[in-house]
């Protein structure tokens, strides 16, 4: 059964399928085992999880390759490219929240053999976006970025004014997007206005020296010493670094792992007898083992690669979305309820000045005398946050629809199921409650902010007292 068939009945049963809520990259299989001219071909794949029923208009994926720069003199022996680039419009998760991108047709794709029954899936061929240059195979070499983006009214009502399959998103290799303005290196292209894209949710990892395209180094997986991604697969989602273990950087300092060390599975992937494909555990990594030294990676051995499903392999559980949790630490509480006053009446389309890393200052727009480039407020996490916001009340709309941004009763649906001094999300109230919020009180944890007033002080102390009396 074909997706949008699934989309489909949806619809015909009554079932409401919400727009604009969270949606996540969630396993990609870019260079599996076996022979590239065939296992490319047929068992590619892209994974994306949300809420069960989502439409996804208005979304799409890109493959952003970084170049080549084996020696590191950031002179590319190969250009930074958009490899591929799909369009998700029309299509929607299905019943379990799930929706598979795969290469090769319905008939000759080996991936839909593997998936749940009714999974939602289509082909590369089927969402690929028009370009003068067909959809091929995911580039399996050099560094990989995939940016899943909204479209949005500030680029013409596109994705972005060159996303698509062919142009060179960093024709300086400076590792950033570029403008339109930039100056080409070694005869590259002229310069192709990439950004500004809304980015939804970002995964990138680095091969032969090349350019990642995140927009934050938090959401590159670690160098990979010794072997280039076959595939990831997504086991957490956190809105900050959990700080959770250590790696060796490349001047061979010790510092904590990036969020996606954190968040992934990375790795050479090998054929299983009579199934699909799993990890290799001698040429993999993935999160921080709570058991180990800090520097040693739980055993991810023989964990599975599965198509339109949860990755509860190996006793290891999956992230799943929590209705409520904003802040993406696992945890519902008062913390989740600040942020939530804050999103009240946000405008998704908010853009700012963009900020150069390197200089710290704005980038003028040459073209606009006086003004500067725009980047989107609401990107990444505060995108996700933004988009889990408004789905807590999917009601406060006109008509009884959903809001298009976070409301007053979305704030007050959240309101009602936290409990300001349950602080550790136990259900119980006890002294590890007290201790959470004195610790936090301290450092200054938001969720310590029990009076919701911005500033912690005496108020929260006694907000919190009340609460823990009363037993919320």
């Amino acid at each position: 059964m074909t997706h949008r068939t699934i989309a489909s009945l949806f619809v015909c049963a009554g079932i409401a399928m919400p727009a604009s809520a969270q949606l996540f990259i969630n396993e990609i299989s870019e260079n599996p085992d076996g022979p590239a001219a065939s296992s490319d071909a047929f068992a590619e794949y892209i994974e994306f999880y949300g809420p069960p029923g989502m439409s996804l208009d208005g979304y799409a994926i890109g493959l952003f390759k970084g170049g080549r720069d084996i020696n590191g003199d950031d002179t590319p022996e190969a250009y930074a490219e958009i490899d591929e680039a799909f369009s998700l419009d029309g299509l929607s998760l299905d019943a379990r929240g799930f929706l598979v991108l795969y290469n090769g047709t319905d008939v000759s794709s080996f991936v839909p053999l593997f998936m749940p029954p009714g999974a939602a899936g289509d082909s590369f061929f089927d969402t690929h976006i028009p370009s003068s240059d067909v959809n091929g195979n995911l580039s399996n070499d050099d560094s990989s970025t995939y940016l899943l983006v909204r479209r949005r009214p500030m680029t013409g009502g596109t994705y972005g004014t060159e996303f698509r399959k062919e142009p060179n998103p960093d024709v300086d290799f400076d590792g950033k997007l570029d403008f339109g303005i930039e100056p080409s290196v070694l005869g590259a292209e002229p310069a192709n206005m990439i950004d500004p894209l809304q980015i939804i949710d970002e995964v990138a990892w680095s091969h032969n020296g090349g350019k990642e395209y995140v927009r934050s180094s938090e959401q590159e997986i670690s160098d990979t010493t010794g072997f280039n991604p076959d595939a990831v697969s997504r086991l957490a989602y956190y809105g900050t670094n959990p700080m959770l273990g250590m790696r060796l950087n490349a001047d061979s300092q010790v510092v904590p792992t990036r969020m996606a060390d954190e968040e992934f599975i990375y790795g050479e992937t090998l054929v299983v007898s009579g199934g699909f494909f799993e990890y290799d555990g001698t040429v993999s990594g993935a999160p921080t083992d709570p058991a180990g030294d800090g520097f040693m990676d739980i055993d991810v051995d023989g964990f599975d690669l599965t198509p339109g499903d949860f990755n509860d392999d190996l006793g290891i559980s999956q992230f799943r979305i929590i209705s409520g949790d904003l802040n993406f630490d696992g945890c519902v509480n008062t913390a989740d309820l600040v942020l939530a006053a804050e999103l009240v009446n946000a405008d998704f389309d908010a853009t700012e000045d963009f900020i150069d890393d390197d200089t710290g200052l704005p980038v003028a727009d040459p073209a606009n005398p006086g003004s500067n480039f725009q980047s989107y407020v609401y990107q990444g996490r505060a995108a996700q946050a933004f988009l889990a916001a408004r789905e807590l009340d999917t009601a406060d709309g006109a008509g009884g629809a959903n809001e298009e941004f976070p409301t007053s009763a979305d704030f007050d649906a959240l309101d009602t199921i936290v409990c300001r001094a349950d602080i550790d999300c136990s259900g119980t109230l006890n002294i590890d409650d007290i201790d959470a919020f004195v610790a936090g009180f301290l450092s200054g944890d938001t969720a310590a902010d029990c009076d919701l007033s911005g500033s912690l002080n005496i108020d929260d102390i006694d907000c919190f007292v009340a609460a823990f009396l009363s037993g919320c």
